[in-house]
């Protein structure tokens, strides 16, 4: 459930798309307003919105709407044009709204450019940056076996990084759906010579992709500068005093379940509003912690308890996201809803792994944790391209 008074806003994204995730979240279809990007803005009541947000239902029927939810909480939404948008704030401010303008106005506010600083670097929204995936598994979902228990990892990251690689994630447990966690020791004795060996012969940020505050520490000490942690914070304040300790990085992933349950029937009254609360939640609880927000990274965890249409529309509304003040990571990579929509195994979902990287880079997401990282690095930089003020 979503708590009374949670808020969030779409900025601006295609008309279909909002009218799609609108019908089907909250049984609500905007009425068409031509193929102009929209802007959508939605609030979540206890009880029936104060009069003001009724008062703009009644005046824009076709572009605001009051919808009950299963819960019985009330949702304000808007879905309107920037022109059209512009008249629902003159009309907030007629109408005695001021509460509701200083909200938009909070949303609508340009904050500073969001960065993320690893190790001696300062990243920002200028290029992608992109997260090599190197798993010490005998059973993860797409390389399982094939880094596992090897001598020489400092040539497997050379390779890594000739290819392009900004930063090298290693992780010790596999968190393919159905996978069974390991103990503690289990994890470092897998994890920790690789980062030992990839450390004493190069300079790059190193992260550590675990849940376990033990293993982080251990692996903070021995040379990596990052937890990824797709737990969604589990380990709570433990695992924000070991990354404060260290002065290191962390990635705060949202997940429905844990690796061996997530699957089996994720389910969400409104995915986008939740995993907004999410990340607004457990950024609270890093700010308590001491950890800055430059010091985090985001991620809305696609595949980790979601469905394909979960997926999709995480994709299609990273924007959602843009205004929580931490750079956004995507980690689409031959993941199975890539599958199910093309009807490829793991080894076929290259193709369709490229196209997602590159719209999630259009929508928003700066980091980009892959397997093929020189396929990765050209698709980005085409899409970088797309985006960017290019000269002559």
């Amino acid at each position: 459930m979503i708590p009374s008074g949670s808020q969030f806003l779409i900025n601006p994204i295609s008309a279909n798309i909002a009218r799609s995730y609108l019908q089907r979240t909250f049984g609500w279809q905007p009425e068409s307003e031509g193929h102009a990007p929209l802007t959508v803005f939605i609030r979540y009541f206890k009880e029936l919105p104060p009069a003001a947000y009724v008062s703009a239902a009644e005046v824009f029927p076709d572009l605001c709407q009051i919808v009950q939810t299963p819960d019985k909480q009330s949702v304000f939404l808007i879905a309107a044009n920037l022109l059209s948008f512009s008249r629902i704030i003159g009309f907030f401010s007629a109408a005695d709204g001021q509460r509701w303008l200083q909200d938009i106005e909070l949303l609508l506010e340009r904050l500073p450019e969001p960065c993320f600083r690893i190790r001696d670097q300062t990243w920002r929204n200028d290029r992608p940056r992109i997260m090599g995936i190197l798993n010490i598994t005998p059973d993860s979902f797409f390389d399982g076996g094939q880094y596992y228990q090897r001598d020489d990892y400092g040539t497997i990251a050379d390779r890594l990084i000739q290819a392009g690689a900004d930063i090298i994630d290693i992780g010790g447990e596999s968190s393919r759906p159905g996978a069974l966690a390991v103990s503690e020791e289990e994890e470092m004795n897998r994890v920790l010579k690789v980062i030992s060996q990839i450390r004493k012969r190069f300079h790059i940020p190193i992260s550590i992709d675990t849940v376990k505050p033990v293993v982080a520490d251990a692996a903070l000490s021995a040379g990596a500068d990052m937890v990824n942690d797709i737990s969604g914070l589990a380990a709570g304040l433990e695992m924000l005093q070991i990354v404060r300790k260290h002065d290191a990085g962390y990635c705060l992933m949202h997940i429905q379940g844990t690796p061996e349950n997530m699957q089996r029937a994720p389910r969400y009254g409104d995915i986008i509003g939740e995993i907004h609360q999410f990340f607004r939640t457990k950024l609270q609880l890093c700010e308590e912690a001491g950890l800055e927000k430059d010091r985090i990274l985001l991620d809305p965890g696609i595949g980790f308890g979601k469905t394909v249409l979960n997926n999709m529309d995480i994709l299609r509304l990273l924007p959602a996201f843009s205004n929580l003040g931490c750079l956004l990571l995507l980690g689409t990579s031959n993941k199975s809803f890539i599958g199910k929509i093309l009807k490829r195994d793991p080894e076929e979902r290259l193709h369709g792994t490229m196209a997602s990287q590159a719209l999630g880079w259009v929508q928003g997401a700066s980091v980009f944790r892959v397997h093929s990282v020189e396929q990765a690095r050209d698709t980005l930089e085409i899409a970088r391209c797309h985006t960017a003020d290019l000269q002559d």
